[in-house]
């Protein structure tokens, strides 16, 4: 490792690593980052369903992108698209079984993630780094 990088640096190339452990277990099931977040995001929803106006929010994409990322994974069956029964304008999208079942792959291997990431460390040294993370976060919004 080099000394003179700077936190940035640092952050960007941890970020990176992350990222590339990532894409490289999820594209095992043809997902992308983002495409999870869609899934992780209606699987925590109570009924695991959102509006394709929240999808775009929360994604903070246009409603063109929103659009492609659900049709990717409606055609893989991860999820089902839908008109609100009571306002025909409002489309919206539910995960499936098979979609929840990729939520716990994608928790399971954010978890080994985060196993090797903290390796050597102990409980309060990741507790300090979450902690600082947070509110480096803060600080930069």
């Amino acid at each position: 490792m080099n000394d003179n990088l700077t936190s940035g640096q640092l952050i960007k190339q941890l970020h990176d690593a992350i990222e590339r452990q990532a894409n490289n277990s999820l594209r095992q099931n043809d997902l992308t980052m983002v495409q999870v977040w869609v899934l992780l995001s209606l699987n925590e929803k109570d009924e695991k369903t959102y509006s394709f106006k929240e999808l775009e929010r929360i994604l903070g994409v246009a409603q063109s992108t929103c659009a492609g990322i659900v049709n990717r994974l409606a055609l893989k069956k991860l999820v089902d698209c839908f008109t609100d029964p009571n306002d025909k304008r409002m489309k919206l999208v539910r995960i499936t079984p098979a979609g929840e079942k990729c939520c716990q792959d994608a928790i399971q291997n954010s978890r080994k993630v985060e196993q090797t990431m903290f390796h050597g460390l102990s409980e309060e040294e990741q507790t300090t780094f979450h902690s600082l993370l947070q509110r480096i976060y803060e600080n930069m919004k």
